[in-house]
């Protein structure tokens, strides 16, 4: 009885390591954008839609938008008698698919907004709202879709004529430089930072993939130690680099990372000595800028899922140590069982994640990283047996005589 119950603990452990990790993954991903922005938030009230025309006449092939947000807002519903109130309403200069994803709101469609889930219940009563109308300030709209990765309620166009002040500005980032950043604030009057749009994607994502990379870190370790007890046999030496080597490379090969050097940390020039101090008090001047500076209905809905993804990230790491302790494979038997629970484990929870949250996680890294390291780390336990050297061989004849004589 004992003996199943501790087969049903480490089954129930290596599920709830990969629903974890999984959930993890799924937060993180959430807040992907397909977009590589520059955000500057602005802090006065100097700003207004006469920056966004500029930077249009100017730079035609940039896209753009400024904006504004607005809380305590209400919208109705004259034709069933329903009313939304205490929205924030984001008021946009441009296409909103550089801020949101799904549903694009246009630059050019005044008579159109976007809405998210709740406030199309409380209007309509259910979520299919698209092409009906709705009244917000006086301003009759069309409803053209539902708003997702925000937490503002609404999202609408400014009019040309007016003058509100913006509190952001977000612009295509993909080919821009630190020196280009800094050439487009001088000719453009802005003295405000520039944030990179995923900051919260890239900190999330690292955060989300600690686990594998821990589990890489215990395999190099492993191989590493094995390679400096025989560091004085070349033979072995060489076949160790190998498998360090290996392990690294189906780790890059199946975690899908690309390791690539951001536009903005390229000096224009290699002699530019005075470009990596300025860049390293820019960034830290950006880091404490992003701390403190005020949070809008983007960088909360980022910052939720950032902290939801590191949490279940923590909980993961500590079902891993939880399985190192436990799950002990002596055998070639037990680690084609243990892989097996692991890949229908993997199976349920992707069900099970796509069913409550939504998330997408059916990836090769959710299937493979975990069974892989038990091969790797199995593999590092029995391959002694198989790499015997020949100094050892010897030694292990020689005492061989050694015993027969003593016994003659």
């Amino acid at each position: 009885m004992i003996r199943y119950l501790k087969h049903i603990v480490r089954i129930i452990l290596m599920f709830a390591l990969i629903m974890c990790w999984g959930i993890s993954l799924g937060y993180a991903n959430n807040i992907e954008s397909n977009n590589k922005t520059l955000n500057f938030y602005f802090e006065n009230d100097k700003y207004n839609l006469e920056l966004v025309n500029s930077i249009k006449e100017s730079e035609k092939e940039l896209a753009v938008v400024g904006w504004a947000e607005e809380s305590l807002q209400s919208a109705t519903n004259p034709d069933l008698g329903k009313s939304a109130s205490e929205l924030n309403v984001l008021a946009i200069k441009g296409s909103s698919n550089l801020l949101v994803k799904g549903s694009n709101l246009f630059a050019d469609d005044l008579e159109g907004c976007l809405i998210d889930n709740d406030t199309s219940y409380k209007l309509f009563g259910s979520s299919n709202c698209i092409g009906r109308e709705i009244v917000y300030n006086d301003r009759t709209l069309v409803v053209r879709g539902i708003l997702k990765g925000s937490k503002s309620n609404m999202i609408i166009q400014i009019p040309d004529d007016s003058m509100k002040a913006l509190d952001g500005l977000t612009i295509d980032g993909t080919d821009f430089t630190l020196n280009k950043i800094e050439d487009f604030k001088m000719r453009f009057g802005i003295s405000e930072l520039a944030i990179n749009g995923n900051v919260y994607y890239m900190l999330a994502k690292f955060i989300s993939m600690i686990f594998p990379i821990i589990a890489l870190v215990l395999i190099l370790i492993k191989v590493i130690s094995s390679l400096f007890k025989s560091r004085n046999k070349p033979v072995l030496v060489g076949i160790y680099i190998i498998m360090a080597l290996t392990f690294v490379f189906i780790f890059f090969k199946v975690t899908n990372i690309k390791i690539s050097i951001p536009l903005d940390m390229i000096p224009n020039k290699w002699s530019d000595f005075d470009f990596w101090s300025k860049m390293g008090k820019e960034y830290k001047e950006k880091i404490e800028y992003v701390l403190y500076m005020k949070k809008y209905g983007v960088d909360i809905y980022n910052i939720e899922n950032l902290l939801k993804s590191a949490l279940y990230s923590i909980f993961t790491i500590i079902l891993f140590v939880i399985n190192l302790r436990v799950i002990k494979i002596n055998d070639i038997k037990q680690l084609i069982i243990n892989n097996g629970v692991l890949v229908v484990s993997s199976f349920v929870a992707v069900l099970i994640i796509w069913a409550k949250y939504k998330f997408d996680v059916n990836v090769a890294m959710i299937w493979l990283i975990y069974p892989l390291y038990l091969c790797g780390d199995y593999f590092i336990k029995v391959h002694g047996k198989y790499l015997i050297y020949e100094d050892e061989v010897n030694t292990e004849i020689k005492n061989s005589d050694i015993i027969e004589e003593a016994v003659c």
